[in-house]
């Protein structure tokens, strides 16, 4: 069993850590790798204002049709969203 996750286990199982999804050992060993990886600290912020500002899209625009329409409400919700701190994770 391993204590530290690498960075890949860290993308496979961002999804899994925002959800509450994983062991306690498991979200232990995924904390201590994010202290010690600017680059999964990253990888992990990009995730977290990546889903925020899919909540912030109208959900008729989640179900159009249109790619045009669909990037055109992202980049929207981008422009409308406040400045992100700079935090560590």
């Amino acid at each position: 069993m391993k204590i530290m996750p690498s960075c890949r286990d860290i993308t496979e199982q961002a999804s899994d850590y925002l959800e509450h999804a994983l062991s306690p050992w498991q979200r232990t060993g995924f904390r201590l790798h994010l202290l010690m990886c600017l680059y999964c600290r990253r990888h992990m912020k990009h995730l977290r204002l990546t889903i925020a500002t899919l909540h912030r899209l109208p959900e008729e625009t989640a179900q159009d049709d249109s790619e045009e329409k669909q990037l055109e409400a992202v980049l929207q919700a981008l422009r409308e969203a406040p400045p992100q701190g700079q935090t560590g994770d």
